[in-house]
């Protein structure tokens, strides 16, 4: 079945990897571990960006109703690119320098990697009343997200759905975005750190599996352990309107 090869493959890249600190937001020490899907280590796979994909569409339900996919160019500008690419949206991706363009956008960021007052994104090619499909590769400690949101706000465009692939549930990034925007992402899996005797170490908790019909999902999660597997987006939207993916 393809939907539990792509599950296998997306949990593959991101669990037992090793980490090292960085200092960034708050001042704060955070431990970061590194994937093929968020730095390219090792460099993305055809077969990784396909799982991610298609995994991407079991929460992705706004493609059709958005203008303008939009994104960030850091460690995960590739993926990012490649969900975004299916929904054949003109794409715009966030800069970490400016270009002087008129329109641009700048706000300030800070997350896991970057301290408050470091650092601006700027943001280009988004129009009044665009409808903005957000994706990013993680939602760690949610700045790049509030920062990306405010951008799109200040642009004039209005954020209709934000996923990411993974989430690191040790930052609260999902809380802090919806407290600074009143906005809620989707993700398609959740980790945390674990010390397994060989240092800390990322671990996945669970996958999301979106909308997903019932009994694809009862036939999936039969290859994984118990609870592994949930229905949903790891938001508090419900899976009440269910989208068959061939497996």
């Amino acid at each position: 079945m393809a939907i539990v090869e792509a599950i296998k493959l997306v949990v593959g890249d991101f669990d037992d990897r090793a980490t090292n600190e960085v200092s960034g937001k708050g001042g704060r020490t955070f431990s970061f571990f590194p994937t093929a899907v968020t730095d390219n280590i090792p460099p993305l796979s055809h077969a990784l960006s396909e799982a991610i994909c298609l995994l991407a569409r079991l929460h992705i339900e706004h493609g059709a109703d958005a203008t303008l996919g939009v994104g960030e160019e850091d460690r995960g500008a590739m993926i990012t690119a490649d969900i975004l690419r299916q929904y054949r949206l003109p794409r715009t991706l966030a800069r970490w320098t400016p270009s002087g363009a008129p329109g641009e956008v700048a706000v300030g960021i800070a997350n896991e990697y970057l301290a408050e007052g470091s650092t601006q994104l700027y943001l280009n090619g988004v129009r009044p009343d665009d409808k903005i499909l957000l994706v990013d590769d993680l939602v760690s400690t949610g700045g790049t997200l509030v920062a990306l949101a405010e951008a799109i706000t200040l642009a004039g465009g209005k954020v209709v759905e934000i996923f990411t692939i993974g989430e690191k549930t040790e930052n609260g990034g999902r809380a802090h975005v919806a407290e600074m925007t009143g906005l809620s992402i989707k993700t398609l899996l959740a980790t945390d750190l674990f010390d397994r005797g060989r240092g800390l170490r990322s671990r996945v908790l669970h996958v999301n599996l979106g909308r997903i019909d019932r009994h694809c999902f009862d036939l999936v999660a039969q290859h994984f352990p118990p609870g592994f597997c949930r229905p949903g987006s790891g938001d508090d939207w419900s899976a009440e309107q269910p989208i068959a993916i061939a497996g």
